[in-house]
């Protein structure tokens, strides 16, 4: 593979067909090659030895489903472990895409764990993908925090509006506490100064975007909400959310981070994991 090859795993289940179809289109319209990973997966037991669940249709169905599309793709039958084999095919990707949810016991979990595992240590961007609330969005979400991986994520995110068309907005959210006193000065903090901090990091975060995408409608909001949940109202309106993989937080030697990880467990579209 190389780094024009996009990597999507397919299991035959809904959220993996849907994720198959997104992949399609992003190489589609983007001109990369396409890698279809069907994986059997292989666990070792409590008394040893190796559980094989196979499903032999995978393949039928995935080429089937190409079929359909009118595309050619390369399928990879892999066996051993889910996550680790993806994460082994990954690292000759420039993109993973997944569905949200696979074939497994705990189908009500708002995302995977399969999902979990590939945004948190895949070395490219990651796409998790669920229906959209809205199929007629006309906009992609991308949160901004002033940190290297959310520049990377504005990126992606405007590199993607040129092809698509769409307006891209730009949101930073934050937690406001309860105003305190300055015991030094014994006068309260001002909320407006918050405000005001947080709409310069904001200018700062797309100084130069515009002029580097000069076809790309590029709004910005700063909302004083946290930002897991500004991003998660944000994501009923979008057709995608980009998030980067860490940000300027307390945690930043994470692998993901909790903005991302919240915001992966509960959008409302597919989110876009940037590193």
């Amino acid at each position: 593979m190389s780094d024009r090859t996009i990597l999507v795993a397919y299991d035959a289940s809904p959220d993996a067909e849907r994720a198959l179809r997104w992949a399609v289109d992003e190489a589609v319209r983007d001109d990369m090659r396409l890698v279809v990973a069907t994986i059997d997966d292989a666990s070792t037991s409590l008394w040893g030895g190796d559980i094989w669940l196979r499903d032999p249709e995978q393949v039928t169905h995935a080429e089937r489903l190409l079929g359909e599309l009118g595309v050619e793709a390369t399928i990879e039958r892999r066996s051993g472990n889910v996550t680790g084999t993806l994460l082994e095919l990954a690292e000759s990707a420039s993109m993973v895409v997944v569905g949200s949810r696979g074939h497994s016991g705990v189908a009500e979990a708002a995302i995977g764990s399969v999902s979990q595992h590939v945004a948190r240590h895949a070395p490219c961007t990651v796409v998790v993908v669920r229906a959209p609330k809205r199929r007629d969005a006309g906009r992609i979400v991308v949160g901004l925090d002033g940190s290297p991986t959310s520049a990377a994520a504005l990126d992606f995110a405007c590199l993607r509006a040129e092809r698509t068309g769409e307006l891209v907005v730009g949101v930073h959210g934050w937690r406001v506490h309860t105003p305190s006193t300055d015991v030094w000065r014994g006068e309260a903090r001002e909320i407006s100064t918050a405000v005001e901090d947080k709409e310069v990091l904001v200018a700062e975060s797309v100084a130069g975007v515009r002029e580097a995408h000069p076809d790309v409608v590029l709004v910005t909001e700063a909302i004083p909400v946290p930002p897991g949940d500004v991003l998660v109202d944000a994501s009923a309106g979008a057709s995608l959310v980009v998030v980067g993989s860490r940000g300027r937080g307390f945690f930043t030697g994470m692998l993901l981070g909790s903005v991302s990880q919240d915001v992966l467990r509960r959008a409302q579209c597919p989110v876009a994991v940037v590193r």
